[in-house]
């Protein structure tokens, strides 16, 4: 007996530890700070910041340092071209030939070469990139804090069922002693019996409800590993909390807002392409230098022997494009890029001020439901404590409780509901002030 007792503390034991292996349990904190690590949107945008920063390396390398080209040619002369002189042929040219190049040219920043508009623009695109991440990472916060939210609503919800399942088995053995005793009819035992097996499949779809509320948290974190997932948290109301006035919000939110940022860093290199397509239409001077070392030598002098002759040139040379129509309709299209982006500013700034607008309204209707509720809840669980007694005295009928038990389940649930929307709206209002 002894023996099987151990066994079976050895069995909860390790079941236990498996359980806490296999479950991982998460904070609102501990899930934002994951999902910072692990969200495949968010690595993404760092590596397209990481890739930014590398292009604009690449940019000034091209515009700042000169391109150096080394090539090198050896030649073998199978048949030499051979000239007549009076009855008498000469071969001409050697049987080998070396030759080595180094090239070296300099684009002068001056009139058609516009050597700094492109490293502008090359920067201009990392700040967008590194805009691009705070986007992403201001959307996954929110993405996380929501599904978290609804996870610990669905929590809730499975507690109320549970509850009013409860309440109604309490309920029924009061209504079968009160039957069985002959005071109660046949009809309020079935319908007590009834209420019991109705409120099952409701706890049952919650609970499946929270399974895939949980597989979304998960996914917004960016977990990719097969362990299950819980949370530890409440729904909270905090009914100090202030935001400043609505004015001060849109203001805000309309100039400063990412979406906003990244839209007039797209304009300014619109800006650019217009200064350099302008920069076509004059000439593009460069300097150039070159060294060049060359051997010909027969067969009859060995390769160590070879004779090599150096060579070095440098000057400077112009490139001028003079197809002039073409150049206006490329400028005349950078030019509306930057009307458009212009109108697209605009356009986002009433959009950022409707939708701040909005958030806000959701915010103050949250905030309502929340404290009228408050008050009705009390006053549900009242009136169901007393319906019971009463039932229990004689006084009520049976249907009396049941309809005081469905009140106080509905207004829980609605307490619930305005505090977890009130979340969902601040979660809206801080990723639109980037928080």
């Amino acid at each position: 007996m002894n023996k099987f007792i151990a066994a079976l503390i050895l069995f909860v034991t390790f079941a236990s530890a498996a359980y806490s292996q296999s479950v991982r349990t998460l904070t609102l904190y501990d899930a934002l700070n994951l999902a910072k690590r692990n969200n495949s949107d968010y690595v993404i945008a760092k590596l397209d910041k990481l890739k930014a920063e590398r292009q604009v390396s690449e940019v000034y390398s091209e515009n700042l340092f000169p391109t150096i080209t080394l090539s090198s040619r050896y030649a073998r002369s199978f048949r030499k071209q051979t000239i007549n002189i009076f009855g008498q042929n000469y071969e001409i040219g050697s049987d080998n030939s070396i030759t080595t190049t180094i090239d070296v040219s300099e684009p002068i920043p001056f009139l058609g070469t516009p050597v700094f508009n492109g490293i502008r623009i090359a920067e201009y695109y990392s700040r967008i990139q590194e805009e691009n991440v705070k986007s992403v990472e201001t959307k996954i916060k929110t993405d996380v804090r929501k599904s978290f939210y609804d996870v610990l609503l669905l929590e809730e919800v499975i507690k109320l069922n549970q509850q009013s399942i409860d309440n109604a088995s309490e309920n029924l053995r009061v209504v079968e002693a009160r039957y069985k005793a002959g005071v109660a009819l046949e009809y309020d035992y079935i319908r007590a019996k009834v209420n019991v097996e109705t409120l099952k499949p409701q706890l049952t779809q919650s609970k499946n409800r929270l399974e895939i509320a949980k597989k979304f948290l998960k996914n917004n974190i960016g977990l990719k590993d097969d362990s299950e997932i819980d949370v530890v948290g409440t729904l909270t109301y905090d009914s100090l909390e202030v935001w400043g006035s609505t004015d001060d919000l849109i203001k805000k939110i309309s100039e400063n807002n990412v979406a906003i940022r990244q839209l007039k860093l797209s304009k300014k290199i619109n800006e650019q392409l217009v200064d350099v397509d302008f920069a076509n239409y004059l000439p593009k001077f460069y300097v150039f230098g070159q060294w060049q070392s060359q051997a010909n030598e027969n067969d009859d002098r060995s390769i160590t022997g070879y004779r090599f002759y150096n060579s070095i040139i440098a000057g400077i040379g112009v490139n001028w494009n003079l197809n002039l129509f073409r150049n206006s309709y490329k400028e005349d299209q950078s030019i509306i890029e930057v009307k458009k982006s212009e109108e697209t500013i605009i356009k986002t700034k009433e959009l950022l001020k409707t939708q701040t607008q909005s958030v806000i309204l959701q915010i103050e209707d949250a905030k309502n439901r929340i404290r009228a509720q408050e008050e009705i809840v009390t006053t549900a669980q009242r009136g169901y404590d007393l319906a019971l007694i009463s039932y229990k005295s004689g006084v009520l009928n049976q249907i009396d409780v049941v309809d005081a038990e469905l009140a106080l389940s509905q207004v829980k649930l609605a307490y619930l509901q305005a505090i977890h929307d009130y979340l969902h709206a601040r979660s809206d209002l801080e990723q639109l002030l980037e928080k």
